[in-house]
């Protein structure tokens, strides 16, 4: 009867060690994917500033967020909401918690969204044929030709041809407007 017991009790020990290592070995994981890929406001704004300047959108009123996944199209990386009225807009980024990428990716791809939704915004004056697909083609190559005069040969494209897509952790992920 003592041997059953000890066994029970030895038995029930093991498990519950396996279980907290397990619990805090995803826990672990979690910390360090937080801890690398934290972008700040000021970084973002600071890529907002550089290419709003460039592509000579100073007369508009430019806003950036960074935002959960759950504040944007479903698997979408960015969004653009302009007023040309008054020459407001706010651009939402994805959180670098809510990519699938590593985490050393991250700030390149999230400086890509703000390029990208800056040129959307360039375009916005022109007329619409209804083609979105048309237009993010469009947008996506002048973005690529922008992002690789600006780094160089080592430009790592995301047109065809180029590394993947980033993934939103919930599924597949496109810059949108």
């Amino acid at each position: 009867m003592n041997r059953i017991v000890i066994l029970l009790v030895l038995g029930i020990g093991v498990s519950c060690a396996e279980n907290v290592s397990a619990s805090s070995s995803v826990e672990q994981r979690a910390t360090d994917r937080n801890q690398q890929a934290v972008i700040t406001n000021s970084q973002v704004e600071d890529w907002l500033r550089v290419w709003q300047n460039r592509l000579n959108l100073s007369r508009w009123k430019v806003e950036v967020r960074i935002v959960r996944a759950s504040e944007l199209n479903p698997d979408t990386l960015g969004h653009l909401k302009w007023n040309a009225s008054d020459h407001s807009a706010l651009i939402k980024v994805l959180n670098p918690l809510d990519y699938d990428l590593p985490p050393d990716q991250i700030p390149a791809d999230i400086e890509r969204t703000v390029v990208h939704e800056l040129v959307h915004l360039q375009l916005s004056n022109l007329p619409r044929n209804g083609s979105k697909i048309v237009e993010e083609q469009v947008v996506n190559d002048i973005t690529e030709a922008l992002l690789r005069l600006d780094t160089g040969a080592n430009y790592a494209a995301r047109n065809a041809g180029g590394p993947v897509t980033p993934k939103v952790r919930a599924g597949t992920a496109s810059r949108s407007k």
